[in-house]
């Protein structure tokens, strides 16, 4: 009698199993028999796998075939060094000077004003400094952009010396971008503070000779005043040189490390 069930059926009696029915409520495409993955748009491929990727390791300067400008760091050093015994020779000179003045508005004599020869070589010093500074400092910048940093706003080293007020930041703090971490910070503030300072005190000096002397009458109308400028002069180079010993160990310091690997 069991064989005449009609709903018994063997094993090897089955018909073909019937797909699965496609129902809207089941997040299943016709056809599909088993939900879709969590993130996946139903019926899509999956997305090849990733493998991590290991950290990116900069090129070394050997390399990337980078120099560092030594030649120009020596050639810095050499006329900022000229410029600070220019300053010397200046102060030394200070008193005979004013000396000269004073006989100049007494006399109307021209050829009385006398000083230190080396003084008409200051201003050629300082153009050539700049440059020099310029070129040496560009030249780590495109090393360190080579080595894949941003050391700071572009040419900051030719054209933040000229914008009044915001130049005693812009220097100190583009020379510190592209230097790099790893040069010396104590020589980088060293020299640009005590340099600020130099300057500072050589315009007061030259600000109080000038308005020690009365134009009209050619007369000294503040002798402290106009004596002060011996004394500025001989500060402001003091300054100097000790500037110019910060600068000496920073540039060598730069030059030095600017390749290093950054902290």
């Amino acid at each position: 009698m069991s064989d005449n069930d009609p709903f018994l059926s063997k094993p090897d009696e089955q018909g073909p199993t019937e797909p699965p029915r496609y129902h809207p409520a089941s997040g299943m495409n016709p056809g599909q028999s088993h939900a879709p993955v969590p993130g996946m748009i139903p019926g899509a491929a999956a997305p090849p796998p990733s493998y991590p990727m290991g950290s990116q390791i900069p090129p070394s300067p050997v390399a990337a075939g980078l120099d560092k400008p030594s030649g120009l760091g020596t050639a810095l050093i050499v006329v900022t060094g000229l410029s600070a015994v220019i300053g010397l020779a200046v102060a030394a000179t200070a008193q005979e000077t004013l000396d000269g003045i004073r006989e100049f508005l007494e006399t109307e004599d021209p050829t009385a004003i006398t000083g230190s020869p080396l003084a008409n070589l200051s201003f050629p010093l300082l153009l050539a400094t700049y440059v020099l500074y310029g070129i040496w400092m560009n030249r780590m910048r495109r090393n360190r952009q080579a080595l894949g940093t941003r050391p700071g706003l572009p040419g900051v080293e030719w054209w933040g010396w000229f914008i009044p007020l915001a130049n005693a930041v812009l220097v100190p703090l583009g020379a510190r971008k592209v230097a790099g971490r790893t040069s010396s910070l104590a020589m980088l503030l060293g020299w640009w503070l005590t340099y600020l300072a130099a300057g500072a005190v050589s315009g007061l000096g030259a600000f109080a000779l000038v308005m020690s002397i009365d134009i009209e009458t050619m007369t000294i109308t503040d002798n402290a005043a106009f004596d002060s400028y011996a004394q500025s002069a001989w500060v402001a180079a003091i300054l100097t040189v000790v500037s110019w010993a910060f600068l000496f160990g920073f540039v060598r310091s730069a030059t030095e490390r600017h390749l290093d690997p950054q902290g």
